[in-house]
Order: C-alpha cells, then structure tokens, then sequence
C-alpha cells in the first residue's frame, strides 16, 4: 500500500536542496539587527535599560564595524517617539546623549510641531462647535470632543509622521 506523507514531510522534501542567497542572509541579519536596536530604544524608555547599556551595545556594534548602521537606526527609533502632545524632555536628553544633538534645536522642533497640532485641534474645535450650533445645540456646557473625531486621528497620524520626520532632519543634522 502507498505511504501517505505528512504535510511536513512533503514540504521537507521539496525544501531540501534549497537556500538563501547571501543577499537575502544578510537582508534577514540586518532586519534582526534593526529590531534588536529599536528593541533597545524601546526599552530606554520604558526604564528597563540604561544609557550606558546602550552606549555598550554601539560600542559593539563600533567594534564590528557596523556603528553608522546602528547609529542611523537608533536615531530612527529615537525620532519615532516624539510626540507633540506630550512631554518629550527625557527623549531629548537621550538624543543630545547618543547623537550629540543640541537639545535647544529639539525644542525648537517639537515647539513648531506643537503650534501645527494645536493650531489644527483649535480648528477643529471651531468646526465641531459650529457643527452643533447650527444642530441647536449650543450653551456654555457644550463642549466639543475632538478626541471623538475619525477625521482627528488622521490628522494626529499625518501630524506625528511630519513631526517624526522633522526630527530626523534635526537629529542628522
């Protein structure tokens, strides 16, 4: 009688002679290397790492040869977090740390990326606000919700991009 083969064993079959190329392994290398630094920064700023544990890894990472890679990331990572909306200090003094940017010029930065975001929430307030008005709701007590807006969390997002980008521009140079 025919044997009947697992769905592993045929695909181990078909498989067996195959492989990466070094293109793809060192595609696959750098990917892992991308994840583990950001893994990092994420980790800084959760408080379950310190500076010095990631000055060590760049010293590292310095010593194989690859520290502008893992410099040009960790800056990515560093510029992902920055948020208009909230308090950004420590962020800063991680990045005047590790890249050696003045903290002055990324303040300048978020305060910019602050005046756009609230500049364009005040506007939407005003919208909301004569949205209900022309509704007949209107009064001291009402108070719109932005927050509440589908049409906000695009903007936020759109918001948070050019902002992160700004912030790579400020960080590399």
């Amino acid at each position: 009688m025919a044997e009947i083969k697992s769905t592993i064993d045929l695909i181990m079959e078909r498989t067996k002679n195959l492989s990466a190329s070094a293109e793809e392994r060192e595609a696959w290398h750098r990917k892992e290397r991308e994840t583990h630094l950001r893994g990092l920064i994420q980790r800084l700023l959760d408080y379950s790492l310190t500076l010095d544990d990631v000055k060590d890894e760049l010293e590292r990472e310095k010593k194989i040869g690859r520290a502008a890679e893992a410099l040009g990331t960790l800056k990515t990572a560093l510029a992902a977090h920055v948020d208009p909306a909230s308090d950004n200090e420590r962020l800063f003094r991680i990045v005047n740390e590790l890249a050696g940017t003045p903290e002055t010029l990324l303040q300048e930065t978020l305060q910019s990326c602050q005046a756009e975001f609230y500049a364009k929430k005040t506007a939407l307030v005003e919208r909301q606000r004569g949205e209900l008005e022309s509704a007949g709701i209107a009064g001291s007590a009402v108070v719109p919700n932005p927050e509440a807006d589908p049409q906000w969390k695009a903007h936020q997002e759109q918001i948070q991009a050019a902002c992160t980008k700004r912030f790579l521009g400020v960080i590399n140079s």
